[in-house]
């Protein structure tokens, strides 16, 4: 009986040891729950041993929603910051130098422009704008599929670490189902480090049960369950990426992790700048055509069809009511009550005479694209029509030109009549091929004299134009990049401030249940000298047990 109580000393000990050694490898793993042997007698004699872990409950769900969050403020910050080198301010090739060296184009070009080398110049620079404003979009949108991709990929990351968590559960159950048994601590470590990788991905709430596994829900949605697991799918069915929960089909909306980050990002943050992009791009087009529409370049106009097509079945209905091809700057603005003059000019004599069509927009007898066309058609030397797909075509006599020369309805904006612009957000904004091809057509001035400035005068006044929210297209522009960067300021505030909470919970997680390796080394002095001192104990138990058979 004395050789057993000192064996039993020296397993104790042996195994205290051991968990010292487990301990100080562990001492960098912020999952890891510092273990101690624990030794109790029972009531006839026996020893117990108990390997238990530092685990304050209420320290670990804090670590839970915490960590969750600065995943939410990681995301968000990523995708900021992504969108800020597609806008590309503050460099050469941002929009802002593009608008700036368009605007100085048209500016030589003013001092001149009869020449058509410098016409030619602002053409190119005009391009530069439309290079710039479809590069952008073409960058955001990209980032949106990026984005996409990432929520479809966090599916299997998710589906896979909650099957492995059910796993775990039924492991702990079955280990700890002895009133005697010690906790599985091993398994618990592991389990834990999987509800930590959980937790960065989207908030969620632990539950201990009895039998030792845990419950783990999502927004009230149950994910694991004892050894059972819900996952998630996908869902494309409205042109992108969705998650449902296995259990209700329902949406996973997360408020935290970096999948709810990623949804924000998705919905919220990407969704509202490539709207303002959208929104300016539709503003410099509407706000450019309604000057260029109006003005004559070197020559004047034999011919042109418009760019918008009327859905034929709204040909006869009221033009603020019409339906538009998609790609229309006529889906963002409509005509309004007023009037077009068009000047025609017979070519010969140099004879020129004006006439006045009306865009009755108020009242009950509106003018439709059928009645527009009638009233022009009535000019004198010019034929107009409404082709097969709603587009408005005009064609002068043999000998005649035309231009438009005052339009207070906005009509041949909305129609797309000698635009120098087309489309309606950045990633469909093209300049006019036929301009572009011959820069002749470039509409500078309101006269045939080849010195007329005064429409690129007009042209470089709708920089600072008042638009539709009283705001500036400069000030539209300035506040869609401080937009840019003060979300990107804000939510960085919000990331360095969720790294102070989550790293001062780490820290009282730590002093509780953390390793301290001072505390350590002190352990194994202590337990080399119990593991000694049972050694000891056996070695003179040997020897009186010798002793006594000598004497016998």
């Amino acid at each position: 009986m004395s050789l057993n109580i000192g064996k039993a000393a020296l397993n104790n000990a042996q195994i205290a040891l051991d968990l010292v050694g487990k301990n100080i490898a562990h001492a960098n793993d912020p999952t890891y729950a510092r273990q101690r042997l624990h030794i109790s007698s029972t009531h006839d004699g026996n020893v117990v041993q108990r390997i238990e872990q530092a685990v304050n409950i209420s320290l670990e769900h804090d670590l839970i929603r915490e960590r969750g969050q600065l995943g939410y403020y990681e995301k968000q910050l990523d995708i900021l910051s992504q969108i800020e080198t597609s806008v590309n301010e503050l460099t050469d090739a941002d929009l802002s130098s593009a608008l700036d060296s368009y605007y100085e184009a048209l500016e030589q070009l003013s001092l001149s422009p009869h020449d058509v080398a410098l016409r030619r110049t602002s053409l190119e620079s005009a391009q530069k704008v439309v290079d710039v404003f479809q590069i952008t979009a073409s960058s955001l949108s990209e980032l949106s599929r990026r984005v996409d991709r990432e929520i479809g990929d966090h599916a299997d990351v998710i589906n896979n670490l909650i099957h492995r968590i059910g796993e775990l559960n039924v492991e702990v159950a079955r280990r700890e189902g002895g009133v005697d048994d010690s906790p599985a601590v091993d398994i618990r470590d592991r389990r834990r480090e999987l509800v930590s990788e959980l937790s960065a991905l989207m908030n969620i709430t632990t539950t201990e049960l009895s039998n030792g596994s845990i419950l783990v829900q999502s927004d009230g949605r149950t994910l694991v369950f004892q050894g059972e697991s819900r996952g998630v799918y996908l869902d494309r069915s409205e042109g992108y990426t969705r998650l449902r929960y296995e259990s209700d089909n329902s949406y996973v909306e997360p408020s935290g992790g970096t999948l709810g980050g990623l949804i924000e990002a998705r919905e919220e943050i990407l969704g509202t700048k490539t709207a303002e992009l959208d929104a300016l791009a539709a503003d410099f087009i509407w706000s450019s055509n309604k000057v260029h529409n109006t003005g004559r370049g070197l020559e004047g106009l034999t011919s042109f069809t418009s760019n918008t097509k009327v859905s034929p079945n709204f040909v006869d209905l009221p033009l603020d009511e019409t339906v538009v091809n998609s790609i229309s700057i006529g889906n963002a603005f409509k005509p309004v009550n007023g009037q077009v003059t068009f000047q025609v000019r017979n070519e010969v004599s140099g004879d020129t005479f004006e006439a006045t069509v009306d865009v009755t927009l108020l009242g009950d007898d509106k003018t439709s694209l059928q009645d527009l066309s009638d009233q022009i058609d009535q000019i004198e030397h010019i034929n107009s029509s409404v082709d097969h797909l709603g587009r408005l075509s005009l064609e002068s006599e043999n000998g005649y030109t035309f231009f438009v020369q005052e339009d207070t309805s906005n009509v041949t904006a909305y129609l797309g009549l000698n635009d120098l612009f087309s489309g309606n957000d950045a990633k469909s904004i093209e300049i006019n091929e036929k301009v572009l091809d011959d820069p002749r057509l470039l509409a500078a001035g309101k006269s045939h004299n080849p010195g007329d400035n005064t429409n690129l005068a007009a042209l470089l006044a709708t920089r600072e134009e008042s638009l539709a929210d009283g705001r500036t297209f400069s000030e539209h522009y300035e506040d869609f990049v401080s937009s840019v960067a003060s979300s990107t300021g804000r939510i960085q505030a919000l990331y360095d401030n969720q790294e102070r909470i989550l790293s001062d919970v780490q820290q009282r997680r730590d002093q509780f249940s953390g390793v301290n390796l001072d505390e350590e080394a002190a352990s194994l002095l202590r337990f080399q000298q119990s593991y000694q001192a049972a050694a000891q104990y056996i070695s003179v138990q040997n020897q009186l047990i010798e002793l006594l058979f000598q004497a016998v």
